[in-house]
């Protein structure tokens, strides 16, 4: 029988220096997410903002980002195909280096062509990395769910702090060319830690129609509503912000900078609630945070102050809110020992709920001409999330594998 490839010694030349540098599996895992996030905030951050300047108006990069993401739903088959053959670390590693050559599309997205090309190959990179991403990050550690999460959450909202202020600055005084060429550097240097990872043991790989049938039905439900929610948190926000700050990238880049400083700390804090067994207690903070920040973030389109303070209270929720949410996610991919196949379903959920509140989104928004609206939809996510998260139905059972071991 043939071993998968992270069975196989990876063959990359200092295998020790991981040891040496006190990195194991998780520190490899968080010093490759954040190269990877450094990248994003720099680039991909601002992409619904270059969008905008490219000529695009709110309701229609909102319906390309849903094109997108039914794009990446419809590559499943596809991506199933190559984890197989080339197994999941290499996978994850493609699909890094796919989104680093996404900005070469993206530098000329005004063309029809170049626009399709920037949809597929962005859809591609996703579906191939993040699935993976997800699944790794679930068998991988775990003894400290809460700490491991809450530390995470403050990597990458501390390089929410530096990746807006470069990335800003260097749109505004250098132009997209440097500041997404830095980004894609970046992020093909976050593939190097993966050399060192070794097997992740995140199941077999399922065909087509079992990936389809989910490993857990309230995760996948769950993820749904973040996917619903995200839409307007991560997708239409971004756009809203930097319309309301004069369409300036400086302004935009240092307003999420002070977003990442916020966030960074409630990260940390939630984290270690979660390890004391407070995760319940906090899922009622979070949802109520959550609701008074869409409120904030629909009353906030006109003022450009008012803006910026609603992105900064925003960022101390997503603190709070991510680690609650992941932590949970992470432990259900972990009991069903097929950590690939919860995932791969969990993210076609996530397409699912985020293209949904993208047109939305795009659709109010076209409606009233008031972009600040373009957000509300997604608001409703929180129903979903605070039933998936608490719903002692929701937890997958093992599977015979894991009960096994």
């Amino acid at each position: 029988m043939r071993l998968p490839l992270e069975a196989k010694a990876s063959g990359f030349p200092l295998q020790g220096l991981p040891i040496v540098l006190g990195l194991r599996p998780f520190g490899l895992l968080t010093l490759h997410y954040a190269l990877y996030q450094l990248a994003v905030a720099m680039a991909g951050g601002f992409v619904g903002a270059f969008l905008l300047q490219q000529g695009f108006s709110l309701p229609a990069a909102l319906t390309a980002y849903a094109g997108m993401l039914v794009t990446r739903f419809a590559l499943r088959l596809f991506a199933l195909e190559i984890v197989r053959r080339i197994g999941f670390r290499r996978a994850m590693m493609l699909g890094a280096a796919l989104g680093a050559m996404q900005f070469i599309p993206l530098m000329r997205a005004a063309e029809p062509v170049w626009f399709i090309a920037w949809i597929g190959l962005v859809s591609l990179a996703e579906c191939l990395y993040w699935p993976v991403h997800h699944a790794s990050q679930a068998v991988i550690g775990g003894e400290s769910r809460g700490r491991e999460m809450g530390i995470k959450t403050a990597v990458g909202a501390l390089v929410g702090v530096l990746g807006p202020l470069a990335g800003g600055t260097l749109l505004a005084r250098c132009g997209p060319t440097v500041d997404f060429a830095i980004a894609a550097a970046l992020t093909l240097a976050s593939i190097l830690p993966l050399c060192w990872l070794g097997r992740i043991p995140a199941g077999p790989v399922p065909g087509l129609s079992d990936s389809l049938l989910a490993v857990d039905r309230g995760a996948t439900a769950t993820f749904a509503a973040d996917g619903w929610m995200s839409a307007g948190l991560g997708i239409a926000w971004p756009m809203v912000l930097f319309l309301a700050l004069g369409s300036h990238y400086e302004a935009f880049g240092a307003a999420n900078a002070a977003a990442g400083l916020v966030g960074a700390v409630t990260g940390l804090v939630c984290g270690r609630a979660i390890d004391r067994g407070e995760r319940d207690r906090y899922l009622v903070l979070v949802c109520l945070a959550l609701a008074f920040g869409f409120a904030l973030r629909v009353g906030a389109g006109w003022s450009p102050l008012a803006a910026a303070l609603a992105n900064a209270t925003g960022a101390a929720v997503a603190g709070l809110y991510l680690p609650v949410l992941m932590s949970t996610i992470y432990d259900r991919a972990k009991r069903s020992g097929e950590a690939y196949r919860f995932h791969i379903a969990a993210e076609a959920g996530w397409d699912v709920g985020a293209a949904s509140a993208c047109l939305a989104g795009a659709l109010l928004a076209w409606a009233t001409g008031l972009p600040s609206l373009a957000v509300l939809p997604a608001a409703l996510g929180i129903l979903g999330i605070y039933a998936g998260v608490r719903s002692p139905r929701a937890a997958a059972p093992l599977a015979p594998s894991a009960r096994a071991a």
